[in-house]
């Protein structure tokens, strides 16, 4: 799960702060400074709901969706809100908005928003104008905005509102049609407004990438590339890793990772292989990465299965092992000294440790949506429409317990789950308060949300609600 330390107690946002809101001006990226922020402070939790950087909390400020008027300086709702933390505790009287545009990309892997130093990090919908006076329905800006709002900046624009795509502190990445592209901003003025991504260099590697596995907490991104040998008619792919920055690309597995010394790759097909990726965890040392395999027999494509692999500089097969024989599409990982909750061919999560693919425990008895695990319990929801949060054991079988029950939102982002000493809490968009942001501490006995953020008007918390 993400870590972030987190203590909240949250109150409502004053009309006052709306006030403020609304006076910035809608010329190019003019808007107000709200002043404060610590840009020198350790920052928690990139890319999910809630960012935490020092005694500030910045959040996307609920969830309207992809239509709403995206004119800077307009945005309200699903905006970037900050609030102060002050003895532990929000200060919801502090909400201001930081960056008024609309948090938005469709893909469920992206979306959230990143901090680096002195510079908030999101993807939002273009909404330039063409020359007949029609606004785009089709591309994404990256852009970032200073943590105390005084200047935002274009970074680049790319026809898509759906890519998957991390943010660095001095690149953005993105996938889409087996291109792995990025746009370097190393190179753009540290102040003031930018309209035109100037200094900002776009690129791409050249080569076709069938998939991709990166976090924010992990240093390297690794993928999958075309095999560069034209020699042979063998089936392979290679699995590759590189630094954030652009640097040290670095080939882990290609067509003879796998053989014996003396052996050929073209007598031994079932030893070379088509990789597919499916995610990363951190660890102490470097990461683990999850994948599929398979290789060419005939005419058929096999798969040799679902398995993990710690790789700290290097990719060892002897550190391999097999989760499971099938090949699975829907993983949680929880690093290599406890595997993954995966799929088994009955959409059922059970727990994979590497050593009990003939009998793994059986997590869920049904098609779920495993969102974060913490202490040896995972957590989930429904897959489609969610209205309570389970937790369960997923090393032993146990029974299920509801944390708490309320509808939830869980076609966008994933739900964040949250941990700091006593309190732990989960994060998510509440479909009874129209989408606002809410959240549960869910080892409290009072498993009640509570609303946080500002809300237009009229959709303020009722008084029993406070």
């Amino acid at each position: 799960m993400k870590k972030k330390l987190i203590t909240i107690f949250a109150v409502i946002a004053l009309v006052a702060v709306l006030a403020t809101v609304f006076v910035a001006c809608n010329k190019g990226y003019k808007w107000h400074s709200v002043g404060g922020g610590d840009a020198t402070a350790e920052v928690k939790s990139n890319g999910g709901y809630v960012v935490k950087q020092g005694n500030y909390l910045y959040m996307i400020n609920g969830y309207s969706g992809a239509d709403q008027d995206n004119t800077f300086g307009t945005p309200v709702k699903q905006s970037i809100v900050r609030v102060e933390i002050k003895d532990g505790a929000i200060d919801n009287s502090t909400a201001v908005v930081v960056a008024p545009k609309s948090v938005y990309n469709s893909s469920s892997k992206s979306g959230g928003i990143a901090i680096f130093g002195d510079w908030i990090y999101y993807a939002t919908n273009n909404y330039e104008k063409d020359k007949n006076g029609i606004v785009s329905t089709t591309d994404s800006d990256f852009m970032r905005t200073k943590i105390d709002g005084s200047a935002t900046q274009l970074i680049a624009t790319i026809n898509s509102r759906s890519v998957e795509y991390l943010f660095t502190p001095t690149r953005v990445w993105y996938f889409a049609n087996n291109t792995l592209s990025y746009v370097d901003f190393s190179g753009m003025k540290n102040g003031g407004d930018i309209t035109n991504g100037k200094g900002a260099v776009k690129g791409q590697l050249g080569y076709t990438i069938s998939s991709v596995a990166w976090d924010y907490e992990v240093d390297k991104i690794f993928f999958t590339r075309s095999a560069t040998d034209t020699t042979t008619s063998l089936t392979y792919n290679e699995l590759c890793s590189i630094d954030k920055s652009g640097a040290n690309e670095q080939v882990l597995a290609t067509y003879n990772t796998y053989l014996a010394k003396g052996e050929k790759a073209v007598d031994n097909g079932q030893k070379v292989f088509t990789f597919t990726l499916l995610d990363v965890a951190k660890e102490e040392s470097g990461a683990t990465i999850y994948y599929t395999k398979s290789y060419k027999a005939g005419s058929s494509s096999p798969s040799a299965g679902t398995f993990m692999n710690k790789v700290a500089g290097s990719f060892k097969v002897a550190d391999e092992k097999r989760l499971t024989t099938n090949a699975v599409t829907t993983i949680y990982p929880l690093g290599y000294a406890d595997g993954a909750l995966a799929y088994n061919t009955q959409s059922v999560y059970c727990w994979y440790n590497g050593e009990n693919e003939e009998d793994p425990v059986q997590v869920t008895n049904s098609s779920k949506t495993v969102w974060f695990a913490a202490g040896g319990n995972a957590y989930y929801t429904a897959s489609s429409s969610a209205s309570e949060l389970y937790k369960i054991s997923y090393r032993e079988k146990s029974n299920v317990e509801v944390v708490f029950s309320e509808g939830m939102k869980v076609d966008w982002l994933p739900l964040d789950g949250v941990e700091d000493g006593d309190f732990k809490a989960s994060f998510f968009f509440a479909t009874s308060d129209n989408n606002y942001l809410h959240y549960v501490n869910y080892m409290s006995e009072d498993t009640k949300s509570t609303m946080i953020g500002i809300y237009l008007p009229g959709d303020e918390p009722k008084e029993e609600e406070k």
